[in-house]
């Protein structure tokens, strides 16, 4: 096969099927594999993805498919098992594989073999190589080397790159400018991952796992069941107060507590640890005033006004002893109302009416956060009055007690907020959350407003931080 007649059987049919089973897995034989690929093909697969030599020798014989060959062969020398070596490659290439795929990172190769001599062997025997790449330095390398079609293959799954939630298709922007065909692969597992990629510029896509094999799928579905027995601490992060909430397994809100939050990060911290041993914890969900990135929980931004000494807090197992899962306040109380039996499956936005403004909102399972953790500024945005909606439905701004024309004030600002969001996000429902949300004052208004006072009253943000750490949203 020449380069040319790869371009064309792709743009006939871009979805590559990779018929492989997980390691050990039941489905992992020659004759079950080939049932899929067929299954595959009479949907219009024209190219298949194959590992190990009597898996493509079945496969192969029996559908007739061009195949990228590939063998999976681990060795004590390095860490290079993709096609390592030339015999590897040349037990492909008897085989009659088209595309030879190997690794096309620039890692030390077994027996100190060269990916530019493996890739010239492939052509002496007029095959193609597909370079299995983890990032552009590895991209270019191979391209160096000769390799006729680049994969992005290793995407995530080396130290080159940090793993994507999904397929990395950053990395595929990337490397389609370099002047050679990129066949786009790695965690793809939507229809609008496929189409994403190809409007990118990749040639045709691998498809693996989401196809064919059911250990993956089992995995990816299978729901998150907590089995340890500890109960789970809940910590509500706000303005003025810093609550701790002890739930079990079944998140019910066993005992509570609450301190004025300390101005000091050590302070806070210092007082987590003590609520977590007291109570004897297992683990720590957090909902914190300001951005917090879930992977790392570090506060990246807070208004010291509100939080002092709060950015570059870490909320951590490194510095809290536990395992933890963090979000800013308005996920979290987000998530929580998502995580309710009355709104689970739901379009979920919350707003979070407390010292400050909080919004978050959840669809699918999923957190809509930024890539850091950023949430959704509804506080920062200004009202028809000039004022930001923190300005006029703070409870720092508010106080205890309001005057009849500051809750005329805040209850018109309140409706531009519904208004607003309604109109951003098409939310299946609002819920209101928080001290000023839930007032006496602003209460009877939601029904009117058509949106939903909190079913977890003034905890909502401490339920919402036990829900991060009892059911992880998806991606996390």
């Amino acid at each position: 096969m020449t380069q040319a007649e790869l371009l064309r059987t792709l743009a006939a049919s871009p979805l590559v099927a990779s018929v492989q089973a997980s390691e050990g897995s039941p489905v992992d034989s020659p004759e079950i594999l080939l049932a899929l690929a067929k299954a595959s093909m009479n949907q219009g697969v024209r190219l298949l993805r194959l590992q190990g030599l009597p898996n493509i020798s079945t496969i192969k014989n029996a559908t007739g498919l061009p195949t990228i060959g590939l063998i999976k062969q681990p060795y004590t020398d390095s860490p290079v098992y993709i096609t390592p070596t030339k015999g590897e490659v040349k037990t492909l290439l008897d085989l009659g594989c088209e595309v030879i795929a190997l690794d096309g990172t620039d890692r030390d190769r077994p027996n100190g073999e060269t990916l530019s001599a493996l890739i010239a062997e492939i052509h002496d025997r007029g095959a193609l190589a597909m370079a299995d790449c983890d990032c552009m330095g590895s991209a270019r390398y191979s391209i160096a080397c000769g390799a006729d079609v680049v994969g992005t293959t290793l995407a995530g799954y080396t130290d080159a790159r940090s793993r994507s939630d999904g397929p990395d298709l950053d990395l595929l922007r990337e490397v389609v400018r370099l002047g050679v065909p990129v066949i786009a692969e790695g965690r793809y597992s939507a229809r609008w991952h496929v189409d994403a990629a190809l409007r990118i510029g990749a040639i045709a896509v691998v498809v693996g796992g989401a196809l064919n094999d059911p250990v993956k799928q089992t995995r990816a579905l299978m729901p998150l069941v907590s089995s340890a027995r500890a109960n789970i601490g809940a910590i509500d992060i706000g303005g003025t107060w810093l609550r701790f909430g002890n739930f079990d397994s079944e998140w019910h809100m066993i005992d509570s507590e609450r301190t004025l939050n300390p101005p000091q990060r050590e302070a806070r911290l210092a007082w987590i640890r003590e609520m977590a041993a007291k109570y004897a914890v297992g683990a720590l969900g957090i909902g914190t005033g300001g951005i917090v990135d879930p992977k790392t929980g570090i506060c990246g931004a807070a208004k010291e006004y509100l939080m002092p000494d709060h950015i570059g807090i870490e909320f951590s197992e490194r510095t809290l002893g536990l395992p933890t899962k963090a979000h800013g306040d308005g996920h979290a109380t987000a998530w929580g109302h998502a995580c309710h039996p009355r709104f689970a499956g739901r379009r979920v936005a919350s707003i979070a009416l407390g010292t400050g403004v909080g919004c978050g909102f959840v669809e699918n399972g999923r957190i809509w956060a930024g890539r850091h953790g950023e949430y959704p500024r509804l506080n920062d945005l200004p009202t028809s009055t000039g004022k930001t909606f923190e300005d006029v439905l703070g409870g720092l701004n508010l106080s205890s007690s309001p005057s009849q024309e500051q809750r005329t004030a805040a209850l018109e600002a309140f409706e531009e907020a519904v208004f607003a969001i309604r109109n951003l996000y098409f939310p299946d429902v609002i819920v209101v959350a928080g001290s000023v949300g839930l007032s006496d004052w602003m209460k009877p208004e939601l029904a009117r407003m058509e949106v939903e006072a909190s079913p977890f009253g003034t905890d909502a943000g401490l339920f919402g931080a036990a829900a991060l750490a009892l059911y992880p949203p998806c991606g996390e």
